[in-house]
């Protein structure tokens, strides 16, 4: 069987949120499982040549949305191998649009809302409503065009369904892979050389936030809720960066203990999540959207941590309370400041949830078994 894997994303030249390591595990899996795969990923070139020549001047955010979105089709319905494809796998809306003409069977996978989360970000109301109408009918065309459609939680299927009528049968919810190679437990001696190595003493207690700093990876909130853990040892280590950043900032004050690290690449954080003592993901509905199966979350869980997640989209879904993580009420810095300290006070009920965390993982979230089930949804799609 021969695949293609396409996106508007571009793995290979951008690594910083699920999706993109999303597409290289999957690629990785099904090529260990004897799947020829081809990719085909958008290039950014096209836009920045037509900014300098002067020709991305919309007269309304609709037109500029317009343009984008057509110019990304345009790419990639351009670049479409001609034979030699059993399954195109799309891996958002748009690149399941360019290749609808295609005569091979299509499955998408859907990382989230795309209409709602591209008006996300448009501060003028009237533009939101502008533009948002045109952005949910292109949703639906590519929808149109599965034979079948892969959410990452329950919630983005529940969303499929009750707004696109798409037929149940034909939706799989597959959460989120990890590398449980890379992302993997280290022994006490280890995580005390590590934490030494990066200037921290053996007995710091580090909460890991690996998170983007916007507004829905609810980082502030963390920051909020050291003001109410107490301990010079208690370290709160933030791995990434954003328009959140000056915020953060703020409300960090002189805390000499909290730290922003800036961004940190995907290949080079493993460590982090190895000499951190529990990992923290305290994501925020914004704008009625809620994360999916963080990826920041399962990457934890796979190196035998004990994570604590607000209890809203995926997170909700993966984590068993007290079971396998903890969860919390989202946007509450008590909620988060209790938990720490419950683990803190707590190292068996926390090496406990870090241990079933990894056991857990590698039974449902590793990127071979999850490379397996797509793979079945392949046959199945080319046997109806």
């Amino acid at each position: 069987m021969k695949v293609l894997l396409t996106s508007t994303d571009n793995p290979y030249t951008t690594r910083i949120g699920g999706k993109h390591i999303h597409l290289l595990l999957l690629e990785r899996g099904l090529k260990r499982l004897d799947v020829d795969v081809a990719t085909l990923y958008y290039k950014s070139s096209g836009i920045v040549e037509l900014a300098k020549k002067g020709i991305m001047l919309p007269f309304s955010a609709k037109q500029q949305f317009k343009r984008k979105i057509d110019m990304k089709i345009n790419y990639l319905a351009t670049h479409l191998p001609s034979t030699g494809v059993d399954v195109i796998h799309a891996h958002d809306v748009l690149s399941m649009l360019a290749v609808q003409r295609a005569p091979q069977r299509k499955v998408l996978t859907l990382h989230g809302y795309f209409a709602r989360e591209n008006v996300e970000f448009i501060k003028n109301q009237n533009d939101r409503d502008n533009v948002y109408p045109f952005l949910f009918e292109t949703e639906a065309k590519g929808m149109k065009n599965a034979a079948h459609i892969v959410t990452v939680d329950q919630r983005l299927k529940d969303y499929v369904l009750s707004e696109f009528g798409y037929s149940p049968e034909k939706v799989t919810v597959l959460y989120n892979a990890v590398d449980t190679d890379t992302f993997r437990p280290v022994s006490k001696e280890e995580q005390a050389a590590i934490k030494e190595k990066t200037r921290f003493r053996r007995d710091d207690f580090i909460v890991l936030v690996p998170r983007r700093l916007v507004e829905k990876n609810g980082v502030i909130y963390a920051a909020r809720a050291m003001k109410q853990v107490t301990g010079e040892n208690v370290k709160l280590l933030i791995a990434g960066d954003g328009p959140e950043r000056q915020k953060i900032l703020a409300e960090a004050g002189s805390d000499p203990r909290i730290k922003l690290l800036g961004t940190v690449p995907h290949d080079e954080v493993a460590p982090y999540y190895m000499m951190a003592d529990l990992v923290l993901i305290p994501s925020a509905t914004t704008h009625g959207i809620q994360e999916a199966t963080s990826l920041a979350m399962l990457e934890g869980m796979s190196c035998g941590k004990a994570v604590i997640c607000s209890a809203i989209g995926g997170m909700r879904e993966v984590i068993q309370h007290m079971k396998n993580g903890v969860l919390v009420k989202e946007k509450e810095p008590e909620e988060i400041a209790k938990a720490i300290r419950q683990l803190m006070e707590g190292p068996s009920l926390m090496a406990d949830l870090g241990r079933i965390a990894r056991e857990y993982v590698l039974k449902n979230h590793s990127y071979l078994a999850h490379a397996q089930k797509v793979l079945a949804i392949y046959q199945a799609v080319l046997e109806r």
